[in-house]
C-alpha cells in the first residue's frame, strides 16, 4: 500500500516507522528540512519538503496514487484542507487529525462533505479512555476486550504481596480462566514461562474474565471505589472533553487552571463543574479542595513530568485513585515505580486508531502499551488460516508472542497448549514488538502489504 503521510512530529515518525516495518511504500512530507533529514537517516520511506495541501505538490511528486493520506500536522486547517486536496487529485482515503473541540464536533457531522475518511482527535480519545477508566469503577487499570468478556488487568507486585512476589508463576495460585501474559522487570518487558520469577516491584500484565480478573485484584488488596468527586489539574483541551463528559454521569469535578483568561472560557462551557484559578502543583490549594476526600485525581496539563509529580503528590496526600497523561515512553518504568494508576498517552492513543482503520476490519482492537515495548491485539481466526485447526504448541507464533484468550460464541477461554484453535475465533494476543502484521498473516488475515 502506497500512504503519504503530511506532518514530520512524534505521530508521522511513529505511523510512518510502523508502517515502513511492515513493508508499505511511505512518504512523508514536511516544510523542516532538518526533520525531513532525521526522518531519511533512521528510516527506510522517501520524503518531501514542501506544503502537503497543495494539488500541485501532490501531483509533481507523484502522490496523486496513494492509497491513503494521513494529515497529522499541527494545524487543524491544513490537515482539513490537506484531505479535502487528496480526494480531489483521486487520492481514495484520507485521515486528518483535528484538535480544536469546535472543528471536531462539527466534523462529527460534516467530515464526508471535506472528504475524511476518519477525524482523529487525540485529546478527546484521551479523556474517553480516562472517563472509562473513571465511570467503570475499576480498581486498576484495564483493557477490555471481546466485547468485554475479556479483560487484561495491570498490576504491581509488592513485596508485602506473598501471594505473588518472587515466586516462580508455576507456584502462584493463579484463579481459573486467567493468565498472565506479561512481566515488566525494571523497565524490560518479557512474556514469561512457567519456571519464570514474579520479583517485588514487578508490573504483571493478566488475561482473565472479569471473575477471574476481580478474584486477582481481591490478592492485591484492591477493592472497587466508585468515583463521585473529581479534581482535574489542567484545563486545557483533554480538561474540557474530560469535565464536560464527567459532569454528565452526576460526578461532581473541580478543574483547577493557571489562566485566566481559559478559567472564564472553561466557565462559560461548563454548567456544572466549579473552575478555580490557581497552581495545580500548591499543595496549600489542594489542601483547601479536599484533596485527602478526592475520589480522583487527573494530572492533564501540556508537561509530563508536572503530571507524574502532583499524581505522586496527590495519592500521598489522600487521593484514593491517581491518573497522569504522560506522552513520552521514556518515562513508562518511572510510572511504574511511583505507583501511578494510570497513566494516558494520547499519542499511543491516535496511533492505534490510525493502523485500526488502515486495516479495515481486520483488527479488531489494538492496545499500545505506554512503555511502546509490548502490544495487544484482537483478531478472528480465519478459515483455512495457518493457525486454524492445530493446537496452540504448533501453531508457529514467533518468539515473546503468546495467545491470552479466546473467545468463542458467548464464552471467554485462556488456552493451554493443546487447545485447537477453530475458525472464527476471536484472539487476544499479547506481544513484544510490533509484531501486528505477522500476527494477522497466521492467523489468515490477508497479506498486509499490497
Amino acid at each position: 500500500m502506497k500512504i503519504t503521510i503530511i506532518g514530520a512530529g512524534k505521530v508521522g515518525i511513529e505511523i510512518a516507522h510502523r508502517l515502513a516495518e511492515e513493508g508499505h511504500d511511505i512518504v512523508v512530507i514536511d516544510r523542516n528540512e532538518a526533520q525531513l533529514t532525521k526522518i531519511h537517516e533512521t528510516l527506510d520511506v522517501l520524503t518531501v519538503k514542501g506544503n502537503g495541501s497543495s494539488s500541485q505538490l501532490l501531483r509533481d511528486t507523484g502522490l496523486d496514487d496513494s492509497d491513503l493520506l494521513v494529515s497529522v500536522t499541527d494545524s487543524d486547517e491544513i490537515n482539513m484542507i490537506s484531505c479535502m486536496t487528496a480526494k480531489r487529485v483521486g487520492i481514495t482515503r484520507a485521515i486528518a487529525r483535528i484538535r480544536d473541540p469546535d472543528y471536531a464536533r462539527d466534523l462529527i457531522i460534516s467530515k464526508e462533505d471535506l472528504g475524511i475518511d476518519l477525524v482523529i482527535n487525540p485529546d478527546y480519545a484521551a479523556s474517553q479512555e480516562i472517563s472509562r477508566l473513571l465511570t467503570l469503577n475499576l480498581p486498576v487499570h484495564t483493557e477490555h476486550f471481546a466485547n468485554g468478556r475479556v479483560q487484561m488487568a495491570e498490576l504491581m507486585v509488592e513485596e508485602s504481596n506473598t501471594h505473588f512476589a518472587n515466586k516462580r508463576i508455576m507456584d502462584i495460585d493463579l484463579p481459573k480462566s486467567c493468565l498472565i501474559v506479561g512481566i515488566s522487570h525494571r523497565g524490560e518487558m518479557n512474556v514469561p514461562g512457567g519456571k519464570d520469577f514474579v520479583h517485588a516491584n514487578d508490573t504483571i500484565y493478566v488475561l482473565g474474565n472479569s471473575e477471574s480478573i476481580k478474584k486477582i485484584c481481591a490478592r492485591f488488596k484492591i477493592r472497587r471505589q466508585r468515583v463521585q468527586n473529581v479534581i482535574l489539574m489542567g484545563g486545557g483541551r483533554i480538561g474540557l472533553y474530560l469535565a464536560e463528559k464527567l459532569s454528565k454521569t452526576g460526578m461532581k469535578v473541580k478543574i483547577i487552571e493557571q489562566n485566566m483568561d481559559r478559567c472564564q472560557e472553561l466557565a462559560n462551557r461548563l454548567d456544572d463543574v466549579l473552575v478555580l484559578r490557581g497552581d495545580g502543583t500548591d499543595v496549600d490549594l489542594l489542601r483547601r479542595e479536599g484533596i485527602h476526600e478526592t475520589d480522583a485525581f487527573v494530572a492533564v496539563t501540556g508537561f509530563d513530568e508536572e503530571n507524574l509529580l502532583m499524581a505522586l503528590l496527590a495519592k500521598q496526600l489522600g487521593a484514593k485513585r491517581v491518573i497522569a497523561k504522560v506522552s513520552r515512553p521514556s518515562y513508562a518504568p518511572l510510572v511504574e515505580r511511583l505507583g501511578v494508576d494510570s497513566a494516558i498517552s494520547p499519542r499511543l492513543i491516535t496511533i492505534g486508531e490510525i493502523l485500526r482503520f488502515i486495516r479495515g476490519g481486520r483488527l479488531l482492537s489494538l492496545v499500545l502499551l505506554l512503555n511502546e515495548q509490548a502490544e495487544v491485539l484482537e483478531v478472528i481466526a480465519q478459515p483455512g488460516s495457518r493457525i486454524v485447526g492445530r493446537p496452540l504448541y504448533q501453531s508457529g507464533l514467533p518468539r515473546g508472542v503468546i495467545i491470552g484468550a479466546i473467545s468463542r460464541g458467548d464464552k471467554a477461554i485462556i488456552p493451554k497448549g493443546n487447545d485447537i484453535i477453530q475458525e472464527g475465533d476471536r484472539l487476544v494476543v499479547f506481544a513484544l514488538g510490533h509484531v501486528v502484521h505477522t500476527v494477522e498473516a497466521l492467523c489468515g488475515q490477508g497479506d498486509v502489504v499490497d
